[in-house]
């Protein structure tokens, strides 16, 4: 399990170092303050490829006509200074069965953009290394090995383990996911995770009518597709089915909060608790909701919890603008949140 993590060079980061990391971890902040640019580097342990680059890119929906009329750009968004240094450094603490492992990614670029190089380094030794040369253009679908269609089956499987703040994951790469755990016997799980937007879901069920589809029913009511039930339903099954099918034990949500209505939102926080620890997976959340927050703070407190929670704020400095992380307790944050003190970055 992560326990800490140091950016060098990356995005918005200069240079920054987080420790204390938990079981389920919920980053908070203003905008612009480094949220999705943490998740990203989070990612890049788990996914230390030339193609992850792609992803992060095609993420952050950059323009591939920019980039084609611009290609000595086209990987400046990666780096905070890109004319001073073309190299990335992210370090990772882990604790592993009470050892500590350190793990280092070094992504390094070429000032003329041609040769891309990922390497990763565990305890001062080099296990791994991918160098790509990248074309005029840079670099594309066919050398990165994903294509815009297996992109998205690649995020919805597990491979990617990533879910961005808005991209919608189609029903067709939904219902394989719920196929896969209902194969590993997880899909009472995902019936669950709905019954917590909507108490009154009784079955879930996959059908092949023209298109892999998946329906869910009412009690009382007739099956009706999963895409008619709005976008709290289709963003709980994106979030669920990614977890319950994880390959890499580590779950990245952005603005976590989306489409969930306040009043189901500290069941969901229990049933992520509960799944976190029973699938033995390492959760990290960002969130721009007040009530998100409150609703973790006070799961969170519950005497029976037996997850690990952490909150972390994210911030600038004033005369520097540095981007600084702070772990803060769940007393901390709940004492807060009732006195209308400062949370979020403010």
């Amino acid at each position: 399990m992560l326990k800490e993590i140091e950016i060098q060079n990356f995005r918005c980061f200069e240079q920054i170092k987080i420790s204390g990391f938990e079981r389920v971890n919920l980053i908070g902040g203003k905008n612009n303050a480094g949220k999705t640019a943490l998740l990203e580097a989070l990612f890049l342990n788990v996914a230390p490829y030339i193609s992850s680059l792609e992803i992060l890119r095609d993420i952050r929906r950059e323009s591939s006509k920019a980039l084609e009329a611009m290609p000595e750009r086209a990987w400046n968004n990666l780096f905070y200074t890109p004319i001073k240094a073309h190299q990335i450094i992210v370090i990772f603490g882990k604790n592993e069965n009470n050892n500590t492992e350190k793990v280092e990614i070094k992504l390094s670029i070429d000032p003329d953009q041609t040769n891309i190089n990922i390497e990763s380094i565990i305890n001062e030794k080099s296990i791994h290394s991918t160098f790509l040369n990248v074309s005029a253009k840079g670099l594309g679908a066919g050398a990165s090995g994903f294509t815009d269609k297996n992109y998205i089956t690649a995020l919805v499987s597990g491979v990617v383990p990533i879910i961005p703040s808005f991209i919608r994951i189609s029903g067709i790469e939904l219902t394989e996911a719920y196929d896969r755990a209902r194969l590993n016997e997880k899909d009472s799980e995902v019936l669950k995770a709905f019954q917590v937007i909507d108490p009154a879901i009784e079955s879930v069920e996959s059908f092949y009518i023209g298109e892999p589809t998946l329906y869910l029913r009412r009690k009382g009511e007739k099956r009706l597709p999963l895409s008619l039930f709005g976008d709290a339903m289709n963003r709980v099954a994106e979030i669920i089915l990614k977890l319950v099918n994880s390959e890499h034990k580590i779950l990245l949500i952005d603005e976590i909060e989306n489409g969930i209505h306040y009043k189901s939102q500290r069941e969901f926080w229990r049933m992520l608790f509960r799944l976190a620890v029973e699938l033995d997976t390492q959760i990290f959340a960002t969130t721009h909701s007040l009530e998100m927050l409150q609703a973790f703070a006070d799961v969170g407190l519950e005497l029976e919890q037996e997850c690990s929670i952490a909150y972390f704020e994210m911030a600038r400095k004033l005369k520097t603008n540095q981007i600084i992380g702070s772990r803060l307790d769940l007393e901390t944050l709940n004492y807060a949140l009732e006195h209308q003190e400062g949370v979020r970055g403010e």
